[in-house]
């Protein structure tokens, strides 16, 4: 991935990279770390299973990043090439030929060159030939942390002690085969890393594979010819071929061709459409059946498979309270056990007989027993995993999470807010009555159309529907658009003003409003009434359902429009919303807002741009992203791609799931944990080699548990 640099908010400067090499979640944290206090960076985030580093605060260049990189980690860089995946698996056939060997070293030394037949030396030659060939990598990687003061208590650290006091333990006394147990602590280790790295790599993939489907090749027309390149390299009015079975590369307008466009990786449902000539696509569909020629519409960059995919690569630098929590954890936790082993080994043999070797021997091994189980990896890799989780099933199903720490959010939410038109209704509107006041009909619509025809509204759509706007544009000046209220403007000489009756007596036009439980748009001419146009908007289809499974889970639902009184009462009764507020500003939504927040976890939801403050002030803001509005989508915590209130339920589901698995994690691994300390305390002679099956075994169960929510089925 190339850099990406842009602004957003308060023109904060964001970098992103794509960064590989690192080993887990935890080592990404402290390497997120050392970047912000080196490099002066206002906020740094590495996504690990999604590779990505984030900086923002100021620009930052590959090279004064990797520098950086370089001081504390070996193997990591920026702009992964292609030939990673290689070398990954050429060190994964290097670990395992190491561990066969000294597998079958410290076999001989036990039942060939044991101590019956040769004597401790040579078991002992034999052992640490073995453990050399195993371990060294450990080692290295231990020193690497200290000398690079970071904290040095990782679980290279832990297993050095193990092992070393195992080999060491001998020398008290022959109670058990500490050799073999020492070597054998290693290999298991390794085994255990190793699957460590298959399992994550895995669960990389896995939720990439969750995410937006991006192309890797298009086929672009030039000079009678086609030539395969990659997207990245289109541009702006390119044309391109796309044929059956292909991922679309990019936003566009069909110019030749039909077929049909599988829509599923960016709705989460399999919902086919028809695509022929002036039919808008998107990057990241596919076409199902037929081909296509494609003009392009839209920037690489800017297209909205490029948009979403950046969205979830960003979503770990809001991380949930569980995950922030788990990273402060892992920095203390250790550096703990590694006192309380020493405690254990120590003070019961001062107790109980500091004179007895014996005693000694048994609580030193306890202690190592102690220290090889406590490893916390099973807790830093899972957590996080089962959060990155939930976030890929989400966009599986059509909803984009800026960051798992909504799904805190969600789980806590009092009051849902939203916006009435395009989220609540169709957005959609019909005409149903046309009343011109002392004017003919034509004049009156084409003077309404030339009004509605540089805006975006929905009503000025459904108004507009199948007009050519360009015969307006020449006769317009003085245009002025008042969000949440209507239009002024000089058409062909004449004052126009148009929207809801508000604003045009506000402007000194004296009418009687008409009783209508419609949306009206009404029409003063040089300070004249001269009529209205009535029309309306249904609500969605699952909108009912929606707002009943809110109030079922005990969520208050409130309804903040800009449209009027009757249409919005209307909507509410329909729907039944506990509350509504019609014929609002946009600073008036955002004021009743704050008094819900105040009062408890609140959720906006919306999808025009006088819906943006709202959605950015709300706790937790959704944006509608099909129809919905760049600035309402880029303020969004949550977007819901297709548009399906339904979504919003699954979400819920999704959210209640993922922190459910995250503290089954949680319970789970410091239950064994804490079973298998007793375990090591109570039985004499508990074996060190079954600390290492206890803690890797518990590693991979809690990998798989978390990589489960990528296969759970939302409804």
């Amino acid at each position: 991935m190339n850099e990406l640099s842009y602004n957003m908010g308060m023109n904060m400067k964001e970098c992103s990279y794509k960064i590989s090499g690192l080993d887990c979640p935890n080592c990404a944290s402290k390497l997120a770390d050392h970047i912000k206090k080196d490099g002066g960076f206002d906020e740094v985030f590495i996504d690990f299973y999604n590779e990505t580093l984030l900086v923002k605060g100021k620009e930052a260049t590959k090279e004064s990043l990797q520098s950086i990189i370089d001081k504390y980690e070996d193997g990591v860089s920026l702009d992964k090439e292609e030939d990673d995946e290689k070398g990954e698996i050429k060190e994964l056939v290097i670990k395992s030929i190491r561990v066969t060997i000294s597998l079958a070293l410290v076999l001989l030394g036990l039942f060939l060159f044991n101590e019956d037949n040769y004597g401790i030396w040579v078991n002992l030659a034999i052992n640490l030939v073995a453990y050399i060939i195993v371990a060294y990598d450990v080692y290295i990687n231990a020193a690497k942390n200290l000398f690079r003061e970071k904290n040095p208590f990782d679980e290279n650290f832990l297993m050095i002690i193990a092992s070393l006091g195992a080999f060491a333990l001998r020398f008290f006394g022959p109670e058990h085969n500490e050799f073999f147990d020492a070597s054998l602590l290693m290999i298991l280790f390794q085994v255990g890393d190793a699957i460590e790295d298959i399992a994550t790599e895995r669960s990389k993939k896995a939720i990439r594979k969750a995410g937006m489907k991006r192309a890797i090749i298009a086929h672009k027309k030039m000079d009678g010819s086609i030539i395969d390149i990659k997207p990245e390299k289109l541009k702006i009015g390119d044309e391109i071929i796309v044929k059956a079975g292909e991922i679309i590369p990019i936003d566009g307008e069909v110019i030749e061709g039909d077929g049909l466009i599988d829509l599923s990786s960016l709705t989460g449902e399999f919902n086919p459409e028809n695509a022929s000539v002036s039919s808008c696509v998107y990057s990241g569909t596919v076409l199902s059946e037929g081909s296509l020629v494609i003009k392009a519409n839209k920037a690489y960059e800017d297209s909205t498979s490029s948009r979403m995919q950046k969205l979830i690569e960003q979503s770990s630098s809001n991380k949930s309270k569980t995950d922030k929590f788990i990273n402060k954890f892992a920095k203390i936790y250790t550096p703990i056990i590694v006192v309380l082993a020493f405690v254990l080994a120590t003070i019961p043999p001062l107790i109980i007989g500091y004179d007895d070797m014996n005693v000694w021997h048994r609580f030193i091994y306890v202690g190592l027993c102690f220290l090889v189980i406590s490893c916390p990896c099973a807790i830093v890799i899972s957590i996080p995993l089962a959060f990155f989780s939930g976030i890929g099933v989400a966009s599986k199903n059509g909803i984009i999470v800026k960051g798992s720490s909504f799904f805190d959010e969600i789980n806590s939410i009092k009051y849902f807010a939203s916006d009435k038109t395009g989220t609540l209704t169709n957005g959609e509107f019909d005409i149903k009555e046309i009343s011109p006041v002392d004017i003919d009909e034509n004049t009156f619509l084409e003077y309404l159309k030339a009004g509605e025809s540089r805006s975006n509204h929905p009503i000025a759509k459904a108004i507009l529907k199948n007009e050519d706007i360009s015969r307006f544009s020449g006769n317009i000046d003085g245009y002025s658009e008042v969000k949440g209220k209507g239009i002024s403007l000089i058409y062909k000489g004449f004052s126009l003003l148009l929207g809801n009756a508000s604003f045009l007596k506000e402007n000194g036009v004296v009418f009687e409003e008409a009783k209508t439980n419609l949306t009206s748009v009404h029409l003063s001419v040089n300070g004249k009434y001269k009529g209205y146009i009535s029309l309306e908007d249904k609500a969605k289809e699952d909108a009912k359902e929606f707002v009943d499974s809110l109030k079922h889970n005990g969520v208050k639902t409130i309804l903040l429009s800009g449209d009027k009184e009757e249409a919005v009462k209307g909507i509410a009764s329909e729907l039944g919303i506990d509350e509504c507020y019609p014929s609002l500003l946009p600073e008036e939504k955002c004021s009743i807002l704050e008094q819900y927040i105040a009062k408890g976890k609140t959720c906006f939801m919306g999808d025009g741009i006088n819906d943006a403050a709202s959605i950015r002030l709300a706790d937790i803001g959704i944006a509608m992203g099909d129809k919905g509005s760049d600035l309402a989508i880029e303020n969004a915590d949550v977007i819901i791609t297709n548009d399906k209130l339904s979504s919003i339920n699954k979400l819920c589901k999704i959210a209640k799931k993922t922190r459910n698995k995250a503290i089954f994690n949680i319970v789970v691994a410091l239950t064994v944990k804490f079973v298998f300390m007793a375990l090591a305390l109570s039985i004499p002679g508990f074996p060190l080699y079954l600390a290492v099956v206890a803690d890797t075994g518990l590693l991979v169960a809690l990998i798989i548990s978390s990589l489960l929510l990528l296969k759970m089925k939302i409804r």
